[in-house]
């Protein structure tokens, strides 16, 4: 029994002729024209047996498919931020351009490899090139304050600062040790230093030399000599990437992908400070490389195991190793170089980095085994991995010394709002 679509026969005849039968079939179906149009599809991709074979390399070349772009931000595109014209300045540093290509098709040597099928790569590059202003707005040591003079230096409430010698502390003989101790019931008597001025040949002689590398207020924001400090320093950023990709199919059941990267990266940060007393950020450079190779067994239609190696190695460094010996310079005894010395003395910025050196290495190996099956509605994964990882990093605190000043040493024990923490830096008075 043959079940199928019947079709329509139409019967003509002309006198002194043979009659002839056509037979018309109905229209093609939806499926049917899908079908179809699936055929012509992979027929011209090369995928059936009746396919035409490529007659040179030059036809597959055709094959491939890139492109190459190109974006950028420029500085002359944009208004002039509302902070850097506060500032009297005119133009706000932004240039960034983000480029690169990337090509993939089949792998064509000539007259060695014309365009097998079964061989295609891909390769990939892109780079980064940028300039940008960064603006902060802080607060530093007035050129009064610098010389020791605080005659006229107030407190964030605009009253007059008072600065005492901790040389003058003794005991209060009529300290009530029963009542809270306050302007009128101290537990130690300070003086306060004459005219409210340090005396200069109390001052320091390291705090001085170190603020010559100490910049002067370019600003009077305020209030009451804070935010004196405005900062616009260009940032650069800059990169380069490649990733590479081939994949070879042979005996049909087996695909082998290997695939190599790299990347190069710069990052200069904005300097605070033009001098080796920068507290901003550490210039950073950047590497990456990797590599992995993977092989694909198709077991059956429902198995396949997946192999795969890899190896990754990043590492990343900041600051130099100087040769200058800067706690030598400022007069500091029993210190190393390598680096300034970090002295802070909040609420104003610090000199000096944390972390000035910094240098980190990290290498990844990795052997991964895969085995994928479906069996009806289910379906099982089997992993197994095995990891290899070496890390070293040279990461040193404070190489060339740590000084911290507060402003205990130069208030009336006890009483706060007096004293200064840039007061007992003047003095060499750390913590």
């Amino acid at each position: 029994m043959r079940v199928g679509r019947r079709a329509r026969v139409l019967v003509v005849c002309l006198a002194g002729l043979v009659c002839a039968q056509q037979k018309t079939q109905p229209p093609a179906s939806e499926i049917d024209k899908a079908v179809e149009e699936f055929k012509v599809q992979t027929r011209n991709l090369g995928l059936r047996p009746e396919s035409p074979r490529p007659a040179a390399a030059n036809g597959v070349v055709s094959h491939w498919h890139g492109r190459v772009y190109e974006n950028f931000r420029n500085d002359s595109l944009d208004a002039i931020p509302h902070e850097i014209r506060q500032r009297g300045g005119s133009k706000a540093l932004l240039q960034r351009n983000q480029f690169g290509f990337n090509v993939s098709g089949p792998v064509v040597i000539p007259r060695l490899i014309q365009g097998s099928r079964s061989t295609y790569f891909s390769l990939s590059y892109e780079g980064v090139r940028e300039h940008i202003s960064r603006t902060f707005l802080r607060t530093i040591p007035t050129a009064q304050e610098r010389t020791g003079d605080y005659s006229t230096i107030v407190d964030q409430a605009g009253n007059i600062l008072p600065i005492y010698d901790v040389r003058s502390t003794r005991p209060n003989p009529s300290y009530d040790p029963a009542q809270p101790v306050s302007q009128g019931n101290l537990q130690y008597l300070r003086d306060p230093f004459p005219g409210n001025r340090i005396p200069d040949s109390r001052l320091d002689r390291v705090a001085l030399k170190a603020l010559e590398s100490y910049p002067q207020p370019n600003a009077a924001v305020g209030p009451f000599f804070r935010n004196n400090y405005f900062i616009n320093s260009p940032e650069t950023n800059t990169a380069n990437g490649m990733i590479g990709k081939l994949d070879h199919t042979y005996r049909e059941r087996h695909r082998l992908t290997t695939e190599l990267a790299f990347s190069n990266g710069f990052l200069g940060a904005a300097k605070w400070f033009p001098t080796a007393a920068n507290p901003g950020p550490n210039d950073r450079h950047f590497e990456s490389r990797r590599g992995s190779l993977e092989h694909v067994f198709t077991v059956s239609a429902h198995t396949v195991n997946t192999v795969t190696f890899g190896a990754t190695s990043d590492s990343s460094n900041s600051g130099t190793e100087e040769q200058a010996n800067y706690a030598g310079e400022i007069g500091l005894q029993g210190v190393s170089g390598q680096a300034f010395p970090l002295f802070q003395f909040q609420p104003y910025l610090s000199m000096g980095r944390s972390y000035p050196i910094f240098r980190n290495a990290r290498n990844t190996y990795a052997w991964t085994d895969s085995l994928s099956t479906r069996r009806g509605k289910h379906a099982l994964q089997v992993i197994a991995q095995h990891m290899r990882i070496q890390v070293n990093t040279f990461w040193p605190q404070y190489p060339a010394g740590s000084f911290r000043f507060s402003p205990g040493l130069t208030s009336l024990p006890g009483i706060i709002n007096t004293g200064q923490a840039f007061a007992s830096f003047l003095l060499g008075l750390s913590e």
